[in-house]
């Protein structure tokens, strides 16, 4: 290959390279507005002080919105260096982080079929944005932006139900315990001493092969999306129409 083609081709695979990361800049931009502004309306409207984070969709909220505005100042650094700040501990915390909301996002929509025993609503601005927006968001900027790490293996994989796992031990715990009274217990499966312990479990065995069935999804999607932005980068027809073909 022509050494002024190669430098053409590193060209336009930079400048991809910038769209890529200011298009993530800003959804991680608009994610952390949304994370932040729901939050607030959520304590202020329900008024329920610490006990409002007691739902798995605030906490995954919180986890996201955190996650995100880490990454803006990572992406910042990322389009001045040219460089990938990317690691595996970061990738599995967002590929949890994606877990978590697309976790939520199915639980939604499944609560708003005929037969479920409880229905979210999602037509206030916090629910709305933490239920759908928030997760659709999030999903999309992983699949598209993160750096695939390769195929992961089965450990790997459990790595992306951190948060439903940490979650879980967590809300657990609290009620268990009586911290969080019977009348606050979020979700009537975790009311373990007046539900069945078939259904509480089964409920468990569900949302944990579902975490893992997404990590393994969401993970494979993202090596084959990631690189979408560069697609058709060494084509002479891709170089010719973005115009670096007519830089000397």
């Amino acid at each position: 290959m022509e050494p002024d083609k190669i430098e053409r081709i590193e060209r336009l695979f930079r400048r991809r390279y910038r769209i890529k990361k200011a298009v993530n800049l800003a959804v991680s931009a608009l994610i952390v507005v949304l994370g932040i502004t729901s939050l607030i309306f959520i304590w202020n409207c329900d008024g329920d002080g610490v006990m409002t984070f007691r739902w798995m969709t605030v906490d995954g909220t919180a986890f996201t919105t955190a996650i995100a505005a880490f990454y803006i100042a990572a992406g910042i650094i990322e389009m001045v260096f040219y460089t990938e700040l990317t690691n595996r501990g970061v990738y599995y915390v967002r590929l949890a982080s994606a877990v978590a909301e697309s976790l939520i996002l199915i639980v939604v929509l499944l609560s708003r079929l005929p037969f479920s025993p409880e229905k979210m609503h999602i037509y206030r601005y916090d629910m709305f944005n933490m239920h759908l927006l928030i997760p659709v968001l999030t999903v999309l900027s992983f699949i598209l932006n993160d750096s695939p790490i390769g195929k992961l293996s089965f450990r790997q994989k459990m790595q992306g139900m951190l948060f439903v796992m940490l979650y879980a031990a967590v809300i657990l715990t609290l009620v268990v315990t009586g911290i969080i009274p019977y009348e606050q217990i979020p979700y009537y499966f975790l009311d373990v001493e007046h539900m069945p312990v078939t259904v509480s479990v089964g409920w468990f065995v569900f949302i944990f092969v579902l975490s893992y069935l997404l990590s393994l999804f969401l993970s494979g999607i993202n090596r084959r999306l990631s690189w979408v932005w560069f697609r058709n980068v060494a084509r002479d027809r891709c170089l010719n129409d973005t115009g670096i073909g007519n830089i000397g």
